[in-house]
């Protein structure tokens, strides 16, 4: 799972891999932050990846933009109510042709099948 998050997370998709039913309830920086640093934490080298307590700042981070953004939209009445504003992610962004068919079951797992990890 981490590979093809990380594959759609190097294009600037991560948005595809979403629950079809979180769709149009996240903010796209949020979702964006918690990307990169999802992605740091996979770093081959541990050089490469972030303390614990950059995790949890980045984490942090990405919760204070959700919630920031979703505090702003409910104090807005309906009637100026614009999605775009907070970068919300529309329900209908990701359609069966988006799919990305090199991403193999066997790839997607590869890290579970190897028991003694990097």
């Amino acid at each position: 799972i981490a590979e093809w998050a990380v594959h759609w997370q190097k294009r600037g998709m991560l948005e595809r891999i979403i629950d079809p039913h979180l769709l149009g309830s996240i903010n796209l920086e949020s979702l964006r932050k918690f990307g990169e640093t999802a992605e740091k934490c996979l770093g081959e080298h541990g050089a490469e990846r972030p303390t614990m307590g950059d995790v949890l700042f980045n984490l942090e981070y990405a919760l204070q933009l959700q919630v920031t953004c979703v505090q702003n939209v409910s104090s807005e009445n309906s009637a100026n109510y614009f999605p775009d504003i907070c970068g919300w992610i529309p329900g209908d962004t990701i359609t069966d042709q988006d799919s990305d068919a090199t991403a193999t079951s066997s790839g997607v797992f590869s890290q579970l099948m190897d028991p003694k990890g990097r």
